[in-house]
């Protein structure tokens, strides 16, 4: 009988310790976040970046250029820009990289010692990548020209006038009034304080 007592005696008090515990747990919880937000608010990375800030690939680039006309539209030139930089930068790379790799495979298949299958593989993949710069160029020219005229509108004639300068220099001439090398000239010859001067 002594030993049941001192067990109930035991249990009593464990009993009553782990009710303090309890206690103790949900007042230190009240005051601020419970320990779960607390504990998820620090592994919870910084934001994320917005879907407009995501960084440029082939299946997005559409939606950033129709994205970029829509600040410049609104008059948001900085957000415009902030985008058609990420996406100067991807078109540029993706032109460098598939132009370096060309003259890889044209080297290659120029070469007497690589074998007759490596060269038609080669040749097939020639072709693709010039589809591919064939479909990139044009990108490319429309981000200088885009680059270009968002520094102009942002008062940045230095940066304004590299996009443009480039722009004109790699573009076929165009006559028309309306066609982006007549406005990037005269964009430029505004910058320069030469308008109507040629």
């Amino acid at each position: 009988m002594k030993n049941v007592l001192a067990a109930r005696k035991v249990t009593c008090r464990l009993y009553s310790l782990c009710l303090c515990v309890m206690v103790f747990c949900f007042l230190l919880a009240l005051p601020g976040e419970s320990t779960a937000a607390r504990v998820e608010k620090k592994a919870r990375p910084v934001e994320a970046a917005s879907p407009k800030e995501a960084p440029i690939n082939d299946a997005n680039l559409q939606a950033g250029q129709k994205r970029v006309e829509e600040l410049a539209k609104k008059g948001d030139f900085e957000g415009a820009l902030r985008i058609n930089l990420k996406i100067h930068e991807y078109v540029k790379g993706v032109l460098g990289t598939a132009k370096f790799v060309k003259g890889q495979y044209e080297k290659a298949v120029a070469d007497t010692s690589v074998s007759q299958n490596t060269k038609e593989d080669l040749f097939i993949k020639l072709k693709g990548l010039d589809q591919l710069i064939a479909r990139y160029n044009p990108l490319y020219e429309a981000s200088l020209f885009n680059v270009g005229y968002l520094y102009s509108k942002r008062g940045d004639t230095e940066k304004a006038s590299k996009y443009l300068s480039e722009f004109i220099q790699l573009t076929p001439f165009s006559v028309k009034r309306d066609s982006k090398w007549m406005k990037a000239k005269t964009l430029l010859l505004e910058m320069y304080n030469l308008e109507g001067e040629f």
